[in-house]
């Protein structure tokens, strides 16, 4: 993931953002409701991670294709500090009559990561170590999990990573945001039943289409890479079109859309 910074004034989505809905929505345009956060000034905070969190973020590390270990990390993340990662950002420079650059005036700005596949991803730490090991300039500020992925997505950023560079890291995505805000409950959409048996339905329409199987879109689908792995089982070649026109069948579907991530279709010999 490579990294920008965005000024504190850019942590909101666009004004007109919600218009019309009575607050945010998630992808297919349903109405949630934030949790009643209570300010917590984090008096004699450690700096610590979350002995519960280190935990479900090792095990998944070890299993990091046990949808089980998935839910215990974002089970653990409830409730718990971490810290957003603050940088000085220069916003004024002049000349000055030695002929080099000076900064006139600065701001700080919260970073924001780019993903491979170029959506914006925001860091989260689980405690101050890890956040200075990855970024020593960084200005660690505790902040609820709630808070910061509620802000992830006001911000319209799809992704958050716990501990970015680290071993262990965790990457929640789309739809594990969206359930982790609203307390409701998730699964990876490689081992979700309701995933298989719909897009299972949409290949009955699919003649040419002999099997299909759903995984993991990576051996570490719990640092990056696509969520789900589609396959396709052909008995004969297929044309391009045909493939493409499976793929936006899935897109129209919304309630797919809602439960995945990122896909990546493989065509093999049935």
């Amino acid at each position: 993931m490579s990294t920008h910074s965005h000024g504190d004034d850019h942590t909101h989505g666009p004004a007109d953002a919600h218009a019309g809905t009575g607050g945010p929505t998630d992808s297919a345009g349903q109405a949630w409701a934030g949790r009643d956060l209570k300010p917590n000034p984090f008096s004699g905070d450690s700096g610590l991670a979350d002995a519960a969190l280190l935990e479900a973020m090792n095990q998944v590390a070890q299993s990091p294709l046990d949808p089980a270990a998935h839910q215990q990390v974002i089970g653990a993340l409830s409730g718990v500090r971490l810290y957003a990662p603050i940088v000085p950002m220069v916003v004024d420079q002049e000349v000055g009559d030695n002929g080099l650059m000076a900064d006139n005036s600065s701001e700080m700005a919260m970073v924001r990561l780019q993903a491979d596949d170029g959506r914006e991803c925001t860091p989260g730490f689980s405690g101050i170590p890890p956040l200075t090991a990855w970024h020593p300039d960084a200005r660690p500020v505790p902040i609820e999990s709630e808070r910061l992925v509620l802000g992830a997505i006001e911000a319209e950023s799809q992704l958050v990573v716990l501990d970015p560079g680290a071993a262990p890291s965790f990457l929640l995505r789309r739809p594990a945001m969206f359930a982790f805000v609203q307390s409701q409950p998730w699964t990876p959409s490689w081992s979700d039943a309701e995933v298989a048996h719909r897009l299972r339905a949409i290949a009955e329409s699919f003649p040419w289409l002999a099997k299909l199987g759903v995984s993991p879109g990576s051996s570490s689908v719990h640092l990056g890479g696509p969520e789900l792995g589609i396959t396709l089982g052909v008995e004969s070649e297929v044309p391009q079109e045909e493939v493409r026109r499976f793929q936006e069948v899935v897109a129209a579907d919304e309630e797919l859309v809602a439960k995945i991530d990122s896909l990546a279709i493989r065509i093999v010999e049935a």
